[in-house]
């Protein structure tokens, strides 16, 4: 078995994408967000011209940026714990 840098190289293992938060406080969070965008997306389709569309549009160029959001945070906080780890080592 590879050890996780090597899996971390290799692409095998993708901590950005593969994390999903699994509490039931965010899980409920999200199902009450999904509902307020679904009742959104109601109204906006009811007006003249309908904007459901245009509002789609918008928010997919929003979390386009996710992606890149998640790899600093990933990086930050990688570069944080080797950080950590290297205090820990120089100290013994």
């Amino acid at each position: 078995m590879k050890n996780v840098l090597e899996q971390l190289y290799n692409g095998e293992i993708f901590p950005a994408e593969q994390y999903t938060p699994k509490s039931e406080e965010y899980r409920k969070i999200h199902q009450r967000h999904y509902s307020h965008y679904e009742d959104f997306m109601a109204l906006l389709g009811k007006l003249d011209p309908p904007l459901e569309k245009r509002f789609i549009e918008i928010m997919d160029e929003q979390l386009d940026e996710i992606p890149y959001e998640f790899s600093e945070m990933f990086i930050d906080g990688f570069k944080l714990g080797a950080k950590i780890m290297a205090e820990v080592f120089r100290c013994e």
